[in-house]
């Protein structure tokens, strides 16, 4: 029981951390080429999927650890 509490917390955290780190994607995709010259957008480009897997990754790990010790929380 007190398991499954911490991963339904760490799960739910986890889930909440990819739709942050999706819509921070889709905001960059839509603001960035409005910032950027088009000569520094183009040397992004390489770089897109890597840039993206960052943004999307790290929200989605801190959730999840933050899910976590909220689970530890509700158990103490």
């Amino acid at each position: 029981m007190r398991s499954s509490i911490l991963w339904w917390s760490a799960g739910g955290g986890a889930i909440l951390g990819l739709i942050v780190g999706l819509g921070l994607v889709a905001l960059g995709a839509l603001l960035l080429p409005l910032v950027l010259p088009a000569t520094v957008e183009r040397a992004l480009e390489r770089h897109a999927w890597l840039m993206s897997g960052i943004v999307i990754v790290t929200p989605v790990l801190t959730g999840a650890i933050l899910g976590y010790l909220e689970g530890r929380l509700k158990l103490d």
